[in-house]
């Protein structure tokens, strides 16, 4: 059915009048709603705004508190790069120590299977399916 449709067959339909037991119920529930405040909204914000918005102290304390993170996190950023450009290249010492733990690292990590356990059996292949090829002789 089309929207058009629908909207005549609508517009040709009489209109009927509330029952009078309704109307009153309808009144009084409009009543208390509108005497009654409205019911705040349970989002996590709206709870945390409302237990800082009678101090703003607080989010003073807040900001601070983050403007300090900031800063110092920039400041060891700089004294990072300067401990870094300062430092001498690593010694050839260094290097072997480095290659003689990873080799050490490497043995520690091998599996303690054997290796004839891990190789693969080789078989023929076999058939695809369970069904047996027959011959059929004429």
């Amino acid at each position: 059915m089309k929207t058009d449709d629908f909207e005549k067959r609508l517009a040709h339909q009489p209109l009927r009048q509330i029952p009078a037991a309704w109307r009153g119920d309808i009144l009084r529930t409009a009543q208390a709603a509108v005497s009654k405040p409205a019911p705040r909204s349970s989002s996590c914000f709206h709870s945390l705004s409302s237990l800082f918005w009678p101090h703003p102290k607080a989010w003073a304390g807040l900001a601070a508190a983050w403007l300090l993170i900031v800063a110092l996190h920039f400041y060891n950023v700089d004294s990072a790069v300067t401990v870094t450009k300062n430092s001498p290249p690593p010694s050839p010492e260094f290097f072997l120590a480095l290659k003689q733990q990873r080799r050490e690292l490497a043995k520690l990590v091998e599996p303690a299977t054997a290796p004839d356990a891990d190789r693969l059996k080789s078989f023929p292949p076999g058939p695809r399916s369970e069904r047996r090829a027959e011959q059929l002789t004429v």
